[in-house]
């Protein structure tokens, strides 16, 4: 009797260290698991939201280069038309002078004497009424 009771003695103990051991590794092996699920889908959010980023930064990287060229053409165009409103006033101011100097010159022959506005005022409206 003895050696059996020791023998089931045995075999509950024997059972009991692999009840407690089966449960502690499954225990130990459960978290993994779902941590590597976790971490599988959290990186394949990641991905996704990193293509997201990517192509929004894209977009935003052409848009940016859109407005700095239209920009620079507006500039270009602003530039040609100064310059051509710079070289019409040139051209004004050389008629502006030429008839001055003309009309001064008129006067000069009679001896009448006009003041400065005065000459102006009377190139102004040669010139006018020469187009």
């Amino acid at each position: 009797d003895t050696s059996k009771t020791k023998h089931h003695n045995h075999y509950l103990t024997m059972l009991s260290a692999a009840r407690f051991a089966t449960t502690r590794i499954a225990r130990a092996n459960a978290p993994r698991a779902v941590n590597a699920l976790g971490a599988t889908r959290s990186m394949v959010i990641g991905d996704t939201f990193g293509a997201k980023e990517k192509v929004e930064e894209d977009r935003y990287i052409r848009a940016r280069e859109q407005e700095i060229a239209e920009a620079k053409a507006k500039a270009a165009a602003a530039e040609a038309n100064y310059k051509e409103l710079e070289g019409m006033d040139k051209e004004k101011m050389a008629a502006k002078s030429a008839a001055m100097n003309e009309i001064a010159d008129l006067l000069a022959q009679t001896g009448d004497v006009i003041s400065e506005a005065g000459l102006a005022n009377l190139a102004r409206w040669k010139i006018q009424g020469s187009k």
